[in-house]
């Protein structure tokens, strides 16, 4: 007599695992960084070439996605993608071209509304709107492009969202510090604030940051047709999303650095953008003493939106554990699909206890 297992499919776990290090390191195939050059040794950008550099040394399973090579956005074999643009004198809204052409474009945008997840960092949060997460009008508006300048203070990351009124309002007051991405993270409330930040780039010696922010000023440009209690909420509940960061002496509403942008019935996939200045791999001069921080906060970026991708669309899916069981298809929303009718596109698999994702072509 066949038995039912009432199971909880989650789609793209069934290609992957999570990216953490803790993870089996097979699991490391399905994170991806995209460059603009043909190989990491060619590129000529000091910040984009130390990013993809520490992810091929942190990721020796992963994959380089080079100009040109968009077969390899398969959200059947990878879960997360990464895009870090960090360049001088480009000027607001000139993305690379090799970032914006039109096939790389449409590959990503067909991995997001497969449930693939991007980390979009520095300059790269101006591609929200072109994967079709959110709409122009809400793109970036604080930018940042110049050679910077030497300090010998701390620049930091504040994940408490309106900590002015923990006691005014505490309804008004979220503590994101507990999130994932800031998970063993050094913390500290240096230069004299008093309250707790996250110190992402700093010497005491002195340090040049080149002040590429590229993030948002939730006070100016935009018009919210959403409701809140303040612009970080009215923000949020306009683009399905929630600010986890700000600057490190921003402890009002008007400015958000790191955003998660939620899943959507148009694009499963889950995007976190991070646009902090604060955030630099390469100093032109000095030894950063938080590169620890840098580190632990991408990976961590990493892991937990390979948990998101996992999580993007099937839910109580009814599965026959006999070995005879038939073969049936779910899309990754779990609905069920008939063999004969499946068109090109990602599918869950199931068989018996057996599931497997399958592209269609």
């Amino acid at each position: 007599m066949t038995s039912l297992l009432k199971t909880t499919f989650l789609s793209v776990a069934l290609a992957g695992a999570f990216c953490a290090q803790a993870q089996n390191q097979a699991s490391q195939s399905a994170c991806a960084v995209l460059i603009g050059y043909p190989s990491i040794e060619q590129i000529d950008n000091p910040q984009e070439k130390a990013a993809a550099q520490w992810f091929k040394d942190a990721y020796t399973g992963g994959t380089v996605i080079a100009p040109g090579e968009t077969t390899k956005i398969d959200p059947s074999k990878l879960n997360v993608i990464w895009i870090h643009i960090d360049r001088c004198n480009v000027g607001k809204g000139n993305l690379p071209a090799e970032f914006t052409d039109e096939a790389t474009v449409a590959a990503l945008k067909n991995f997001v509304e497969n449930g693939g997840s991007l980390l979009l960092t520095k300059q790269a949060t101006q591609l929200l709107d072109k994967v079709g997460r959110i709409e122009s009008s809400f793109l970036p508006n604080i930018f940042g492009d110049g050679a910077g300048s030497k300090g010998t203070d701390n620049w930091n990351i504040n994940a408490q969202i309106g900590r002015d009124n923990i006691t005014a309002d505490p309804s008004q007051y979220y503590d994101h510090r507990s999130h994932p991405i800031y998970a063993n993270l050094e913390h500290g409330d240096t230069y004299g604030q008093a309250w707790d930040v996250i110190p992402m780039e700093g010497n005491s010696e002195g340090l040049w940051r080149e002040d590429h922010n590229c993030m948002w000023d939730l006070n100016h440009d935009f018009t919210y047709t959403a409701e809140g209690k303040n612009l970080v909420e009215k923000f949020q509940n306009e683009n399905s999303c929630v600010v986890l960061g700000t600057w490190g002496h921003v402890t009002d509403y008007n400015v958000a650095g790191i955003v998660e942008f939620y899943p959507t019935t148009k694009t499963p996939g889950t995007i976190i953008a991070n646009g902090l200045a604060c955030c630099e791999w390469a100093p032109r001069e000095g030894v950063n003493n938080y590169a620890a921080n840098l580190q632990g906060l991408t990976r961590n970026c990493f892991s937990y939106l390979q948990k998101k991708s996992t999580e993007s669309g099937v839910s109580e899916v009814a599965v026959d554990t006999s070995t005879d069981a038939p073969v049936v298809y779910y899309t990754l929303q779990g609905v069920r699909v008939d063999a004969a009718a499946l068109t090109p596109g990602v599918y869950v698999k199931v068989k018996g206890s057996e599931a497997t994702k399958v592209v269609v072509r």
